[in-house]
């Protein structure tokens, strides 16, 4: 039983850098994702690479002017200029930057929503 235990904390510790290399979170501020999303949830994020098309539905976090935003995928790079997406909140009434909707460089987009974890009781994938 000891020995079954080391093996799977020895795995858990090696495979950690490479989690934590492709995965980050955020936590959820503001009302413009209600009702998908909460103030306070925490989300696991998956950092985006360079060649991944966002696909219209999907849940994004993207960067500008070095603020980080939470937004939903409504037109994806085939619908718009190339390599632009564009990107809205779910609750306009709620959004504290109306500049924060409308399109992105797809480069603007850094990670894809892909579960919350906090907290405990709304746990689940996002989609």
């Amino acid at each position: 039983m000891k020995l079954t235990l080391f093996v799977v904390a020895a795995l858990l510790l090696a495979l950690s850098p490479v989690f934590f290399m492709r995965w980050f979170p955020v936590r959820v501020q503001g009302e413009s994702m209600l009702p998908a999303l909460r103030p306070g949830d925490v989300l696991g994020v998956r950092k985006t690479l360079r060649e991944a098309e966002p696909r219209p539905g999907q849940i994004v976090i993207a960067q500008r002017g070095g603020l980080r935003f939470v937004k939903r995928v409504t037109e994806g790079p085939g619908e718009l200029a190339p390599g632009a997406v564009w990107l809205e909140g779910e609750n306009p009434a709620g959004a504290e930057r109306r500049d924060a909707d409308g399109p992105y460089h797809r480069g603007d987009i850094v990670g894809v929503v892909r579960f919350r974890y906090w907290p405990p009781s709304r746990i689940r994938l996002v989609r």
